[in-house]
C-alpha cells in the first residue's frame, strides 16, 4: 500500500522527514514537489492524478496559504474520485481552511506515528486497498472514511 506525499518546495524539510519514518516502518512511499520550474499545471495534474492512482493514500504538505493553492484542490478532488486515504500535514500555527476540516491534519511530528498506527491497523484489520481497486467500490469507500475517522480520533486523543 503506497503512500503518495505531495509537497512544495517550501515543505521539503517536513517532506523529507514524514517520508524517512514512513520507510522506518517498512512504508513504501512517493515525495512529489509541486511547483517545480518546468511543468505546466496540466502536466503537473495529470502527473499527480496517475501517482494517485497508483497509491492507495495521500499525504500533502500543506502550505501557509493552503485555502489558496491551486493543487490542493485539484489533488483531493483526485483523491477522493479513487477512494484514497487523505490526509494532510500543516506544520506551524496556520489555520486550516473549512473546506478541508473533512479529513484529518497532522500538525505535529507525533502525528506521524498516530498515521502509522491507523495505516498499520488497516493491514491488520483487513481493510487496506489491494491496487489495482475496483472504480467506485463502496466497500473501499467505507473503508476510506473508517480511516479517516480513525486517524482524525487518534490525532485528537493524542495516541
Amino acid at each position: 500500500m503506497p503512500v503518495f506525499i505531495s509537497y512544495r518546495h517550501e515543505e521539503r524539510l517536513d517532506a523529507f522527514i514524514l517520508n524517512e519514518r514512513l520507510l522506518l516502518e517498512g512504508i513504501t512511499a512517493q515525495l512529489v514537489e509541486f511547483g517545480a520550474d518546468g511543468h505546466t499545471r496540466e502536466d503537473a495534474h495529470g502527473s499527480a492524478c496517475q501517482q494517485i492512482n497508483d497509491a492507495t493514500h495521500w499525504i500533502g504538505l500543506l502550505p501557509a496559504e493552503a485555502g489558496d493553492d491551486w493543487w490542493t484542490a485539484r489533488l483531493l478532488e483526485a483523491a477522493i474520485t479513487a477512494n484514497r486515504r487523505v490526509s494532510f500535514y500543516l506544520s506551524g500555527g496556520c489555520e486550516l481552511p473549512e473546506q478541508l476540516d473533512r479529513w484529518p491534519v497532522m500538525r505535529q511530528r507525533s502525528h506521524i506515528d498516530l498515521f502509522v498506527r491507523a495505516y498499520h491497523d488497516e493491514c491488520t484489520f483487513q481493510r487496506a486497498m489491494i491496487l489495482p481497486a475496483e472504480r467506485g467500490s463502496s466497500v473501499d469507500r467505507d473503508n476510506a472514511d473508517f480511516f479517516h475517522a480513525d486517524l482524525k480520533a487518534k490525532i485528537r486523543r493524542g495516541f
